[in-house]
C-alpha cells in the first residue's frame, strides 16, 4: 500500500539473484473455476498440483415406496447422519418426496432450510403429510458439493389412527448387506463423480454405514498459453488518496512461495474461518450480509464478460447493494438485494437461489400477456381457470404494477424480463392461498386458488409434430424429442412447408439443422470462453469454439418458418442462431431473450447460489448477441380474441408465408 504520488519500489522477493532456479507461480482462469474437473470453467496455479473435483453438484441415493394405502396419514423420515465438508455450500440432507396420482407437486422436504454440516452421529428427521391421491414415495440422502458423510439406519414409518407409529418396509436399511467397499445393494445411485461405498470403519450401528465422497483428479499443465511473467505488477487506486500494489507471479520453491509468511497466524485465520462457517451463519448477521455482496460485486467485476456491452456504473451498484444489505432484516430482503444486485448485470441467466426461495410456488395455470392484459393460456383447473380469462388481480395487486415490481429484481433484456415475471406472478409460500380476480367475457369472477406449481402450465398446442391442412408440418421444438422427429424426417422433408415451434426451449433436438444446412456450418468462433490473468478484465484472450454441425440427408426441401418470442433463451438461441446466420428460414414472433453461453455457478456464505452468464456468446458474424437475441423476419404478436377463439396467430401468419407464392 502507498499514498497518492508515491513511487513503491519492487517487492524483494521479486529481486533475486539467482531467480532462474525458483518456479513462477502464478494464477490462470478459463472463465471463473470453483474446484470441478467437469467444468468448462477453471481456475488453477501455475507449477503447482491442482486438485480438482469430479463431483461437485450432488449426489443422491433413493428407494421408492407405494404408499397407496396409507394416503391422508403423517409420515416421518429418520436416518442418522455425520458429514465432513469445508466451505459454504458443502453439506448432507435427507429427503423425502410424495408423489401424486395427478402428477401434481405433492409433499416434499429436502432438508435445505437444515442443512447437515455436523461430523458428530446424529439422528435427523423429516415430517409430512401423505397427499390424499398420492401413488408412492421416492426418499433417501443427498450430498451437495465437496467433502464427504455417512448415512445409516434409514426409516421410514406412518401413523395410525389410534396414534402409534408403524414401520414401513426399506430394503437394506442400515446398509448391512453386500460386501465392505462395495456399493450399497436395493438402493439407486446415479450421480456420477462421488463414490458410494459400504463402510464399516465408522458405523453408528452394526458392521456398516454408507459413506458418500466426492472423487478428485489432479492438473498440472497450464490452461493456455498466455502467462505471467514474473515482475508483473499491478497498480490500483484505492481511495483518493491511497493505491496498492500487487504482484500477480511470485517465485517459489518446493516448499511454497519465496518470502516472509507467518504460518500460525494463516493457520489461526483458516480456524477461525471454519468455526464461523460451521456455525450457519444466517442473512440476520449483519457482516454475512455485507460479505456476500463484496464477493458478488467482485467475481461480477473481474469475470463477467458483458462490461461493454451493457450500460452500468459498477462502482454505484456497489454502494447501493451495500447500503441495502446495511438496512435488510430478514433473509427475503437480502435476498432481494442480491437480486437486485444480479439485475444490473443484464444478464439472462443470471439468477440467486436461496433455501427459502425453493419453498415458494404459484397458481395452477400458465399466463401470458397479450394487449397489455395478463391472459390464462393453460390450467391443470379447467373448471375454474378458462383459457382466455384475463387475470386482474391476484391478492389485491393489479397484474400491471405487479409485472413491474417483478421485473425490477430480473436480469436480463427488456424481452426476458417481460417473460421471467410471468413464471413469478402470484408466488408465495407453497401451498398458501391466494384470492384471484378474472375477467370472463363480460363477467368479474372472484375465486382462489393453492400455490402449488413450480413451474407454469404450458399452453397445450395438440400433437407435438403434427401434419395440417395444404401438407404442411407443424413442429414442437419445446416438446418433440429428436428420435420423435427422426422417425418422421423422411415426411418432413419432402412436405410443402414445416412450422418449427421454438417459443421456448429445443428438447435436445437441435439435429434438425443438419436437414436444413445445405453446406458444412463453418462459423468456430461464436462460443468464446475469456481467458484471463489480469484483474478488472484486461487484456482477455478467448478461447473461441461453435458447433460444426455437419449436413445430413434427406434435406428439408419445403418452405420453412419457425415461431420465437422473448421465451427461447440459450440453447434455443444457439439453435436459431443457425437458422439467422444461414438464412434457412423465416423467423416469425419477437425477438428471443439475448442471454447465451453456459452458466458459471458460484455458491456465497449463507447458502445462497447465484449464476451468471460465464462466457462470451456472439452472433455468427461476430457483432453483439447479448441483450438483443434473435431478432424476428416477421414481427407477429397474438391477441385476446385470438386466443378465445382457440386460434394462434403466429402459426396463422406462418401458413401465410409458406402458402404465398
Amino acid at each position: 500500500l502507498y499514498a497518492e504520488g508515491e513511487e513503491p519500489g519492487p517487492p524483494p522477493e521479486l529481486s533475486l539473484p539467482n531467480a532462474g532456479q525458483f518456479k513462477v507461480v502464478a494464477w490462470q482462469h478459463q472463465g471463473m473455476g470453483t474446484g470441478s474437473a467437469s467444468s468448462l470453467y477453471k481456475s488453477i496455479r501455475l507449477n503447482r498440483e491442482n486438485r480438482l473435483s469430479l463431483g461437485t453438484g450432488s449426489a443422491a441415493f433413493n428407494q421408492m415406496l407405494d404408499v397407496a394405502a396409507h394416503r391422508g396419514k403423517q409420515i416421518r423420515l429418520k436416518a442418522h447422519v455425520k458429514a465432513e465438508v469445508r466451505g459454504d455450500g458443502n453439506q448432507a440432507l435427507l429427503w423425502l418426496r410424495v408423489d401424486r396420482e395427478s402428477g401434481a407437486p405433492g409433499f416434499f422436504d429436502n432438508m435445505s432450510d437444515r442443512p447437515i454440516r455436523s461430523d458428530i452421529w446424529k439422528e435427523y428427521k423429516i415430517n409430512g403429510t401423505i397427499d390424499a391421491d398420492a401413488r408412492s414415495i421416492a426418499f433417501g440422502g443427498l450430498f451437495l458439493g465437496q467433502g464427504k458423510a455417512w448415512m445409516d439406519g434409514f426409516l421410514v414409518e406412518v401413523k395410525a389412527e389410534e396414534g402409534d407409529w408403524a414401520r414401513l418396509p426399506i430394503q437394506n436399511s442400515g446398509f448391512e448387506e453386500g460386501e465392505l467397499g462395495g456399493r450399497p445393494k436395493n438402493w439407486g445411485t446415479p450421480s456420477q463423480g462421488y463414490s458410494y461405498e459400504i463402510t464399516g470403519s465408522a458405523a453408528h450401528e452394526g458392521r456398516a454405514s454408507l459413506r458418500v465422497e466426492n472423487r478428485y483428479t489432479t492438473l498440472t499443465k497450464p490452461l493456455f498459453e498466455v502467462q505471467p511473467q514474473a515482475g508483473e505488477l499491478i497498480r490500483k487506486p484505492l481511495t483518493r488518496d491511497l493505491c496498492c500494489q500487487v504482484p500477480i507471479a511470485l517465485y517459489s520453491d518446493e516448499v511454497g512461495t519465496l518470502g516472509e509468511t507467518d504460518a500460525g497466524a494463516l493457520a489461526a485465520l483458516e480456524a477461525n474461518l471454519a468455526s464461523t462457517l460451521a456455525a450457519n451463519p444466517g442473512s440476520e448477521t449483519q457482516d454475512l450480509r455485507l460479505g456476500d455482496i463484496i464477493i458478488a460485486w467482485n467475481v461480477f467485476q473481474h469475470f463477467y464478460p458483458y462490461f461493454d456491452q451493457i450500460d452500468v456504473d459498477w462502482d454505484k451498484v456497489l454502494d447501493i447493494s451495500l447500503e441495502r444489505a446495511l438496512e435488510d432484516d430478514t433473509e427475503e430482503d437480502f435476498f432481494l438485494t442480491l437480486n437486485y444486485l444480479v439485475a444490473q448485470l443484464q444478464d439472462g441467466h443470471g439468477n440467486v437461489y436461496s433455501q427459502d426461495s425453493m419453498n415458494k410456488a404459484g397458481p395452477p395455470l400458465g399466463a401470458e400477456w397479450i394487449e397489455d392484459r395478463l391472459v390464462v393460456m393453460a390450467s391443470q383447473e379447467p373448471d375454474k381457470f378458462q383459457k382466455g380469462d384475463i387475470i386482474l388481480t391476484i391478492d389485491g395487486e393489479e397484474m400491471a404494477q405487479t409485472m413491474r415490481d417483478s421485473e425490477e429484481y430480473i436480469s436480463g433484456s427488456l424481452q426476458w424480463k417481460h417473460s421471467k415475471a410471468l413464471w413469478r406472478l402470484g408466488y408465495g409460500e407453497i401451498d398458501s392461498t391466494a384470492k384471484i380476480r378474472l375477467l370472463r367475457g363480460d363477467q368479474i369472477i372472484e375465486t382462489e386458488f393453492k400455490r402449488t406449481s413450480r413451474m407454469p402450465f404450458k399452453e397445450d398446442k395438440g400433437p407435438n409434430i403434427q401434419e395440417l391442412e395444404g401438407g404442411v408440418f407443424y413442429i414442437n421444438l419445446d416438446q418433440a424429442p429428436w428420435k420423435d422427429i427422426q422417425a418422421r424426417i423422411d415426411d418432413i422433408a419432402t412436405a410443402k412447408g414445416v412450422i418449427f415451434d421454438l417459443r421456448g426451449y429445443p428438447n435436445g433436438n437441435h439435429g434438425v439443422i443438419s436437414h436444413l444446412l445445405s453446406e458444412k456450418d463453418t462459423s468456430d468462433a461464436w462460443m468464446r470462453i475469456p481467458q484471463i490473468i489480469y484483474p478488472d478484465r484486461e487484456q482477455i484472450t478467448y478461447r473461441n469454439s461453435g458447433w460444426g454441425i455437419p449436413v445430413q440427408e434427406p434435406h428439408i426441401k419445403g418452405r420453412i418458418v419457425f415461431l420465437t418470442d422473448g421465451r427461447a433463451i440459450s440453447y434455443a438461441e444457439s439453435f436459431l442462431s443457425f437458422i439467422e446466420h444461414y438464412r434457412l428460414a423465416e423467423i416469425v414472433g419477437q425477438p428471443t431473450a439475448g442471454a447465451n453461453g453456459n452458466i458459471n455457478p458460484f455458491v456465497l456464505p449463507g447458502g445462497f447460489r447465484l449464476i451468471y452468464t460465464g462466457m462470451r456468446v456472439v452472433k455468427h458474424d461476430g457483432s453483439q448477441h447479448h441483450t438483443i437475441g434473435i431478432q424476428p423476419t416477421v414481427y407477429a404478436e397474438r391477441t385476446i380474441q385470438g386466443v378465445r377463439d382457440g386460434r394462434d396467430e403466429l402459426i396463422e401468419k406462418a401458413l401465410g408465408i409458406i402458402d404465398r407464392e
